[in-house]
């Protein structure tokens, strides 16, 4: 029988009255959205049009026909101005004289975005400054019987800014910011700094209610929030620890309940409590829990732990969290190269194989549940474990962590600081510790949550960027703030608040706060990219765990169709040029990504003329740079314990770092990354005619497999073929194969005519496989494609079987809208191994017309 015990302590201490919301799936005491007849008005214009809360100004004016689409082409240039006004919120709702008799009556806004004043039948209730903080307010002696009126007054931020940017002598730099430098305000205002311009997205300065907006009554009092810690767990016992925070209205007796369902027994208690707050501490133990685990390696299992308060007139509120048992510490032990750094879940090291993570839209709050449904389970889909919630963004929204919790998807949480420095002053520092207490409490519930990380590359910026651009004076002043925010105020309030969580001051960096080395800590690898280093680079001296790294490629040619018109499709039109935000003038006047993109599809590939086959091709390129990445960082475990590359989503369609576009479509570096992070891979390290192969598995058991090699031309011929058994061992990455193709590879063959074909079988069955070729894209022989394709149409797909007599490299499979998925794509096709994959689309196809399909082969011949 599974047993749970939870001991309260007996000695209850007061706390002070929490005006910030807090996170809860449920309570029965009444909360009641206020989303309904709202409108808004640029400021003392008094033109009223009507508006979406939870939204954004720029929305509204979409919505309302005032501003073109500001995803199309380059009308974004067009609506600058916005940013400069003043907004006001209005809208109206009823409360019943019984409400209002009710004991408790909190009005609560959980993110106004940014600087807002809120007026209640006209009067002040709150004066907020901080896009990332909610607030409850008490407004039981503001609210009448009957018909109330609600104003939101939303300062330009950018005009907010300006005022603390004049008030110094000295610029602090916030290089992304797409403003000139003097006039870049994103560093003085809590606010999302991507909001202003980054490297790949538009600057949309955005003002509006953009969480909801909620009215929460009570009778006699609410549990505001709980904390559950996993102190240790197993298979045969679990550990918890934590406390209730409530509220009670009058003193009296109180029971206190905790149930999850699938467990028999039940806690019940009776404590006395004086009107006020109290923070209850408990303890519980569990027989033979279900643990939970991040994906790959088993099910993350959530327990509903449902708290009950209950009143002597039998009046009850509860609070209920979908919680995973489970242990997670992030392991930096001295080695011979540094520190390891490497995550442990339930005692068991686990390589982080995932991505950065940016919102899916400037305009935060359009982004809707069934977008975060299928942007998160194309992580899983592709066998991620670990998202990082980058620092230049938002706190995301609580239905993102549940998914994530549900899902098995690690997340590294930054905070919202990246590139720049901050203000110093004393309001500026309060405002951060608030943001920071009330975004970790809000998430420390959470399974998924594996470190709060304090920022993202500001140490770097310090040391490298920004060295020598203050007086001495100033620039002390500067490195005192960062370490002043960074190495006092976050991990305080982590440790407050998450109390056990893991806090890493900056990415990159290493041991005990240093600069990153490549020998412990996290490292942003951009030699390939910015460094214009080559892909082979990613094998060189590779980090204890690379939280950065990647290349641009185009987006889905149907997604670009949607943002431009006809004369916009070419790589450099002034559409394409003005889409691409990485600008790298330090490469040459007007030297962009685009251009960068270019000079590397030269050294890898031939470079086609025509606008579709160059996006075709540049999605090649970069899923071969994500590939080479991953399987030399996989094949370096347990040196290396983890590959995030940037970036996993766009915030609007464009050409970026992303494997998925804005539209939801895999891009070819997507399709390379999930088998890149398949449970089991092989990782060839290839150079002239030596050959070393490592299988990697993440497979917590040894086991034996069949190695098979095959030499085949690229007209279909098999040359070799040989097969050997070879141990794989448990989660990690083991030499299988240290070996030359000379004795096969005779002087008069011609290696741009030859492949060889890597296959891990076991029990008959391929677990994995690696296409080796001798020579770059651009130097192969390719053959006239002439790929046999069948179709079988079935309940909800469309299954289709290719084969082909030749290689047939990087087949591309689509349709004539491009609404359809595609099981597995850009893939090379070997003769005498047909290929299946499934095609799901609601529409009707013509298998003959419909179905679309080309290769590299085709552009080579």
């Amino acid at each position: 029988m599974k047993r749970i015990s939870l001991f309260f302590s007996i000695g209850l201490f007061l706390m002070t009255i929490v005006t910030s919301c807090s996170s809860r799936k449920d309570s029965s005491y009444q909360e009641r959205v206020i989303d309904a007849k709202w409108e808004f008005s640029e400021a003392n214009k008094n033109e009223w049009l009507p508006a979406t809360v939870p939204g954004t100004v720029h929305a509204d004016l979409l919505a309302n026909g005032i501003i073109e689409d500001p995803h199309y082409r380059m009308n974004e240039d067009g609506l600058q101005w916005i940013e400069d006004k003043d907004w006001e919120y209005r809208t109206s709702f009823k409360v019943s004289a019984s409400t209002l008799d009710k004991g408790l009556l909190e009005l609560g806004f959980e993110g106004l975005d940014t600087y807002a004043d809120v007026y209640l039948n006209e009067k002040l209730i709150l004066s907020a400054d901080n896009m990332f903080v909610g607030h409850w307010i008490d407004v039981k002696n503001v609210l009448i019987a009957g018909e109330n009126h609600l104003r939101v007054y939303f300062h330009s931020p950018v005009r907010k800014g300006m005022e603390k940017l004049n008030q110094l002598d000295y610029i602090i730099p916030a290089v992304n910011e797409q403003a000139p430098e003097n006039e870049r305000t994103n560093v003085f205002t809590r606010k999302a700094p991507f909001h202003y311009g980054w490297d790949w997205g538009p600057r949309l300065v955005t003002s509006g209610i953009w969480r909801p907006v909620v009215l929460r009554s009570a009778e006699f009092g609410l549990i505001e929030d709980v904390f559950v810690e996993t102190v240790s767990a197993n298979n045969e016992e679990a550990r918890l620890k934590g406390f209730v925070e409530l509220e009670v209205l009058e003193d009296g007796l109180y029971s206190l309940n905790l149930r999850s369902e699938g467990l028999t027994d039940l806690f019940a208690t009776v404590v006395e409590l004086k009107a006020g707050s109290h923070k209850i501490p408990f303890e519980l133990v569990m027989d033979s829990p279900k643990l939970w685990w991040s994906n790959g390696l088993g099910e993350p299992y959530l327990y509903d732990f449902k708290f009950t308060l209950k009143n002597a007139a039998n009046q009850e509120l509860s609070h209920s969290i979908n919680y995973g048992v489970r242990t997670l510490k992030l392991v930096q032990n001295p080695d011979e190269q540094g520190h390891t750094f490497y995550f442990e879940l339930n005692g068991v090291p686990v390589f982080m194989k995932g991505a950065n993570y940016i919102p899916s839209n400037t305009l935060t709050p359009s982004v809707d549940k069934a977008s975060y449904n299928k942007l998160i389970k194309s992580a899983v889909d592709a066998n991620m474990n670990m998202l990082r919630v980058w620092g230049g963004a938002i706190y995301e929204e609580d239905y993102f962590y549940e998914l994530c919790d549900s899902l098995g998807i690690l997340i590294w949480q930054d905070f919202m600081f990246a590139c720049a420095l901050q203000p110093g002053d004393k309001e500026h520092l309060e405002n951060i510790r608030k943001e920071a207490e009330y975004n970790v409490k809000r998430l420390r519930n959470h399974a998924c949550m594996a470190m709060w990380c304090g920022n993202n590359e500001n140490l770097h910026g310090l040391d490298q960027w920004w060295n020598d651009i203050f007086d001495d004076e100033v620039d002390a002043f500067m490195k005192e703030t960062y370490n002043r925010i960074f190495l006092e105020i976050l991990p305080a309030a982590v440790e407050k608040q998450h109390p056990g969580m893991q806090y890493w001051s900056s990415s990159p960096s290493s041991f005990k706060d240093q600069l990153a080395d490549r020998k412990s800590g996290d490292e942003h690898d951009w030699t390939v990219w910015f460094g214009q280093a080559p892909f082979s680079a990613y094998g060189e001296n590779v980090p204890r765990f690379v939280s950065e790294y990647g290349l641009q490629s185009f987006p889905d040619m149907h997604t670009i169709k949607s943002f431009t018109e006809e004369v916009d499709r070419e790589w450099d039109s002034e559409v394409m040029r003005h889409r691409q935000r990485g600008k790298m003038e330090y490469m040459g006047p007007g030297f962009d990504g685009n251009d960068m993109i270019r000079r590397y599809m030269e050294r890898y590939y031939q470079v086609p003329e025509k606008f579709e086959d160059f996006v075709y091709v540049s999605q090649l390129l970069q899923a071969k740079a994500y590939k080479t990445a991953i399987e030399a960082h996989r094949r370096n475990m347990p040196h290396c314990m983890g590959s995030l590359y940037w970036q996993l989503n766009d915030s609007w369609p464009t050409v970026s770092w992303s494997s998925v576009d804005h539209e939801g479509r895999w891009k070819a570096a997507h399709y390379a990354v999930k088998k890149a992070y398949k449970e089991v891979i092989i990782a060839p390290l290839i150079s002239g005619n030596m050959a070393k192969l490592y299988a990697v598995s993440d497979r917590q058991e040894p086991f034996t497999a069949t190695l098979k090699g095959r030499l085949m031309g690229l007209n279909g011929t098999e040359l070799f073929s040989d097969t050997v058994e070879v141990n794989i061992a448990a989660n990690t990455s083991s030499l299988i194969f240290d070996d030359t193709f000379a004795e096969f590879i005779t002087p008069e063959m011609d290696i741009s005519d030859l492949v060889v074909v890597f296959e891990l079988l076991e029990n008959g069955r391929v677990i994995a496989d690696n296409i080796c070729y001798m020579v770059e894209p651009k130097d192969l022989f390719l053959h006239k494609a002439n790929i046999r394709k069948s179709v079988l149409e079935t309940e909800d797909a469309y299954q289709i079987t290719l084969s082909s007599g030749v290689i047939v490299k990087d087949v591309f499979i689509d349709t004539p809208r491009g609404e359809a998925f595609v099981s597995d794509n850009y893939f090379d096709l070997i003769p005498g191994r047909p290929k299946t994959i499934e095609l799901i689309t609601d529409e009707k196809l013509d298998v003959d017309a419909d179905i679309i399909i080309r290769s590299l082969n085709d552009l080579q011949q």
